[in-house]
């Protein structure tokens, strides 16, 4: 006869076991999301114009081990240079200028860490240029006042 206790912890068992499951079938999917993300302010880039590129969700702030953490960003695997994640308590993430000098596809890439022995890569942005405005850097558009 089977009391009511073992009745209770082979459900207690039974369901441990199947969110532990659950947890290793999810696993995957979060260590592909990695550390954050190449992000880009801004839309439909153009060459010859100026945009921000941005370390997206990898941001700083309070005590965060990413306070301070260089984070260089590359287009089609030429440097575009490096900028830090911020420290304020709110968080902020690494920012650089980029100015695409040529249309057609970019996949921006970046790389974060203290250490160059092993950089961490952040999720790639791949992004379709568009040609230069006949009215040159006159036809770009005009920065974001509000950020």
């Amino acid at each position: 006869m089977t009391t009511p206790w073992v009745r209770h912890a082979k459900l207690a068992v039974t369901a441990v076991a199947g969110t532990g499951a659950l947890l290793l079938a999810a696993a995957p999917d979060a260590a592909a999301a990695g550390i954050g993300e190449v992000t880009l302010k801004g839309s439909n880039p153009q060459a010859g114009c100026s945009y921000t590129l941005t370390s997206g969700d990898l941001v700083g702030g309070g005590s965060s081990a990413f306070n301070e953490m260089p984070v260089t960003f590359y287009d089609n695997g030429a440097t575009i240079g490096t900028g830090k994640v911020g420290t304020s308590l709110l968080g902020n993430p690494a920012e650089v200028s980029w100015t695409p000098a040529t249309p057609g596809q970019h996949v921006l890439t970046a790389t974060a860490g203290f250490s160059f022995n092993s950089p961490m890569p952040l999720t790639p942005l791949t992004v379709q240029v568009g040609a230069a405005s006949s009215t040159g850097s006159f036809g770009c558009p005009l920065p974001s006042i509000s950020g």
